[in-house]
């Protein structure tokens, strides 16, 4: 196998989605030279075009610039690297990579608060989007989530597409993942498995930062899929989701399924949504007061 630039220890990649512990991987692998979600919209904005345009990959490597091609990180945690994993995986045969993966039902949850918390902090801070926020949002969600911050409408209608990307991206990335390369994470399984992962990059399992414990916690949640349950997105969740998350997350995939026993779906509870809706504005409101702009970004 060829060696990795003199100049790094390893050299790894998480090509997780948002919110699958790309922050922890990042931690765990803090006495190593490591980033994080560095220079994301700007790679973000690149790997977009190359969807709409059909870059090839060389132009998609050219347009992204150096960022790409000179590695600078031993472990470069950023959640837009599963959109040109395959790139990443020919440009260096000597990589390795960590996919972070979470079931669908928590996935949709964290993503949606994270994006809520966004957008409900642009009632106190002007700013405007990123291309993270309008166009990579705007692709997850086929259009369909509104990033009004004054409209109090619940986001409902971004389930069916999230679940839809969340199975579109489990069954591609288990085809472009280089084989005795990768290693499949379970947002969950962080530090347990952190030997692993050193073993993965070659580094003593015993420089793992284990102590720093889980980053980046949403600080309130509220799970969708019983608060918009419907035969839409349960139709949804058995398409796209259900073989895969019986298959990864047993657990939760029967917790489902035995919801769904239950009976048809009930009527959305608006009720939860507007109890959430207004915590959350608390939330961010005092966030803002104490972090400023960066509670927005």
């Amino acid at each position: 196998m060829a060696k990795h630039p003199p100049w790094l220890r390893f050299q790894a990649y998480v090509v997780g989605l948002p919110k699958t512990g790309s922050t922890s991987i990042a931690t765990t692998f803090g006495n190593y030279r490591t980033g994080h979600e560095w220079q994301l919209r700007e790679l973000i904005g690149c790997a977009l075009q190359r969807q709409r345009e059909g870059l090839s990959d060389d132009e998609f490597l050219r347009r992204a610039g150096p960022r790409l091609q000179s590695p600078a990180l031993e472990l470069d945690s950023n959640t837009c690297h599963y959109l040109y994993v395959n790139v990443l995986a020919r440009q260096f045969p000597h990589a390795v990579f960590l996919h972070s993966i979470r079931d669908v039902r928590s996935w949709v949850t964290s993503l949606l608060d994270m994006v809520l918390r966004k957008r409900l902090a642009r009632r106190y801070v002007q700013i405007p989007y990123s291309d993270w926020g309008a166009e990579y949002l705007a692709w997850l969600t086929d259009g369909a989530y509104d990033l009004n911050p004054a409209d109090p409408g619940d986001d409902s209608t971004s389930l069916v597409p999230l679940l839809r990307h969340w199975g579109q991206h489990m069954r591609t990335m288990s085809a472009l993942l280089p084989q005795g390369r990768s290693l499949i994470i379970r947002t969950n399984d962080i530090q347990p498995r952190a030997g692993d992962m050193a073993a993965l990059v070659g580094v003593p399992a015993a420089s793992m930062r284990t102590d720093l414990g889980h980053a980046n916690q949403t600080p309130l949640r509220l799970d969708r899929f019983t608060t918009f349950d419907s035969q839409a997105l349960r139709h949804a969740y058995a398409k796209h989701c259900a073989g895969i998350t019986a298959d990864l997350f047993p657990q939760q995939h029967a917790a489902w399924m035995a919801h769904c026993a239950k009976g048809p779906p009930q009527p959305p509870d608006h009720r939860a949504w507007d109890a959430h809706l207004e915590g959350m504005d608390r939330w961010v409101a005092d966030a803002v007061q104490s972090c400023g702009v960066a509670v927005a970004n």
